[in-house]
């Protein structure tokens, strides 16, 4: 039986909600430096100054979302990690403000609007962002487990071990003549929950689908979600933490669930609108450090061309040819495709630069605008590379359902992958992409990889917590809990 829920990200939530908080302080404190200046709240003045705070209350919380303000997986970061992030934040926008004024001098804003505006800005952020850590803290949600077999707890202890800094859990919901092996509180008996003898206040209650094929304990279930508690699945829990999805949780109900949730109106219309208005401003906003890359090819690898040609593997495995600032030696692949990673021999000197703050990969704005590829998704591979994974990678063709990425959730989760292992863990990543993909997510992603460029690519292993997680979850014992569910 197929249990379909539709549920948002909550990750993209909360972070969508802070960065729009954070932008409509800016607009604020703008106002506020306005009345400040001139003793009243004009906003015939606000919008004269419109494209300076425009450009400031993007900033402001883009910055703070490379930095990992907006993750509740950081919120937990010493306070002198906050105060940097923030500082740069601050500085990064009034900076903004100031080129703007240059470029646009109708739009520049005179010194007592902006330190006004400055100084407001500071003082209300900073304390929106020191509630937000504080009631973080004293507010954890409640959580608990539904317990019926041996398998259920299994999974609740890969759970427990994530979610216990996240949230508070409060104890278990087993049988009558269960034997528990874990110290855990037992709230109730599923008896006691199906008669309805079960009073408990929880905010999330965590379930595997096989629950929901008893109709009275389905029912029962029910009953949490009109007291204003949420049911959450094993896989969705680890959604929430890691934002990926690891393969020895996925089974078809989870597969069908994700293609339901998917927003059909942005993946055909906005998606593609998406690409072509960013596209075309990167190709003028980069077209210098093209031309660096350009040189840099041409001074460091004389013998053959620039542009690099290939043939990948795009939507419904239709090939399609890649542009590339070329970064081996010629005929490096005469004796087919191979595997590329960082310390790639094949690789010139200038070429490994390219790679590591990814100038190699601006000509592919050309495929976006084509319509080969779209902006954001999953990396486009080699055609024999391709085949490959499809044979060897369970749910890999699932990733081949929409069109390849010039950047992507797993290129800046992930390093740059060099064997089938490495493609299992970037599926990971593609496949929470494709059920949460958004113009909001996309946006983000597009944060992730200005991040990933200034930190010169991802580092080495990738997310080592989540990574340590799947290698646990991937024992024969454990994978018995995906059955056909």
């Amino acid at each position: 039986m197929a249990i379909v829920f539709k549920r948002q990200s909550q990750h993209l939530r909360w972070a969508g909600f802070f960065f729009i908080l954070d932008a409509s302080l800016v607009w604020a404190s703008f106002l506020f430096g306005i009345f400040f200046r001139f003793g009243e709240f004009s906003f015939a003045k606000l919008l004269e100054y419109s494209p300076s705070v425009i450009l400031s209350a993007l900033v402001l919380p883009s910055v703070f979302y490379v930095g990992g303000l907006y993750s509740a997986r950081r919120l937990e970061g010493g306070w002198m990690f906050h105060l940097g992030w923030l500082l740069v934040g601050f500085a990064s926008a009034a900076i903004a403000v100031l080129v703007m004024g240059s470029l646009d001098f109708s739009a520049r804003i005179g010194r007592g609007v902006l330190l006004a505006a400055l100084g407001f800005s500071i003082v209300t952020v900073t304390a929106r962002h020191i509630l937000t850590v504080h009631r973080k803290k004293r507010r954890r949600e409640t959580y608990l487990f539904l317990v019926t077999n041996k398998e259920d707890e299994s999974a609740s202890v890969f759970l427990n071990s994530m979610w216990k800094d996240k949230a508070r859990h409060l104890g278990v919901i087993i049988p009558e003549d269960f034997a528990l092996e874990n110290k855990w509180d037992v709230l109730a008996t599923v008896e006691e929950l199906i008669e309805g003898e079960a009073a408990i206040s929880v905010d999330i209650v965590l379930v595997r689908d096989h629950h929901f094929k008893d109709p009275r304990l389905a029912a029962a279930l029910r009953s949490f979600r009109y007291q204003g508690a949420e049911l959450m699945s094993l896989v969705d829990a680890c959604e929430e933490v890691y934002q990926a999805v690891p393969l020895a949780l996925i089974s078809e109900n989870w597969l069908l669930r994700a293609s339901s949730q998917s927003n059909m109106f942005y993946i055909r219309k906005l998606k593609r609108m998406f690409d072509i208005v960013c596209s075309i401003f990167f190709l003028v906003v980069l077209s210098p450090a093209l031309l660096v890359g350009v040189l840099l090819v041409l001074f460091s690898s004389r013998e053959g061309p620039v542009i690099f040609r290939q043939k990948r593997t795009g939507r419904w495995q239709r090939p399609f040819t890649a542009f590339k600032l070329r970064t081996m030696q010629v005929n490096s692949e005469a004796k087919g495709a191979k595997w590329s990673g960082d310390s790639d021999q094949r690789v010139f000197p200038a070429g490994h630069f390219l790679r590591k703050f990814r100038i190699d990969e601006i000509p592919q704005l050309i495929n976006v605008l084509k319509g080969e590829m779209s902006f954001v998704g999953p990396r486009p591979e080699q055609i024999e590379i391709s085949k490959q994974l499809i044979e060897e990678i369970p749910f890999y063709r699932e990733r081949i359902l929409i069109q390849p990425g010039l950047t992507g959730l797993a290129q800046v989760r992930f390093p740059y992958g060099s064997s089938v292992e490495d493609a299992a863990r970037k599926l990971e990543y593609d496949l929470y992409y494709m059920k949460h993909m958004s113009l909001l997510l996309d946006f983000f992603i597009l944060l992730e990889t200005v991040r990933t460029v200034i930190n010169g690519g991802v580092r080495i292993g990738g997310d080592k917590e989540y990574l340590a997680f799947t290698k646990s979850i991937s024992s024969d014992s454990v994978r018995k809990t995906r059955s056909e569910e």
